[in-house]
């Protein structure tokens, strides 16, 4: 799988946000329109999501509780690039192979219409990688 992440398309960038409030806030400020939104009970997070132009999204993410609640020291930031791919066990296999780590043993349903997972950020030098599999 050479330049693996140059194969696939950005899907989504992630920033956390502390409240509802703060991510209305964020909307409104920069004029976003939200396009639809879910909450992943395996992070305890709602995901609010915007359609850029390009089709890529960004992604609002509030926790109610859990460890995002406590991210950055609970005032949100960036927070992950989300890469697209067709078969997100094929990949994950890959990147295991590879050594690296991901964060759950198998993806999960996303907020949207989608599988996702993350690469263990220990595995990406920090960097927070998610592989979304659109349904």
């Amino acid at each position: 799988m050479p330049g693996l992440f140059a194969t696939y398309k950005l899907h989504h960038v992630g920033i956390v946000l502390p409240t509802l409030g703060d991510a209305a806030a964020f909307l409104a400020s920069f004029d976003m329109i939200e396009d639809f939104r879910g909450f992943v009970e395996q992070w305890s997070c709602w995901c609010l999501f915007v359609k850029g132009a390009d089709g890529a999204l960004v992604e609002l993410v509030v926790a109610d509780d859990g460890p995002l609640k406590r991210f950055n020291k609970g005032i949100g930031g960036v927070h992950h690039l989300a890469y697209e791919v067709a078969d997100i066990a094929a990949v994950s296999d890959e990147l295991v192979q590879r050594g690296m780590m991901m964060l759950e043993p198998c993806a999960i349903p996303g907020a949207g219409n989608f599988l996702c997972n993350f690469i263990h950020p220990i595995s990406t030098f920090g960097v927070q990688i998610e592989l979304v599999q659109p349904l």
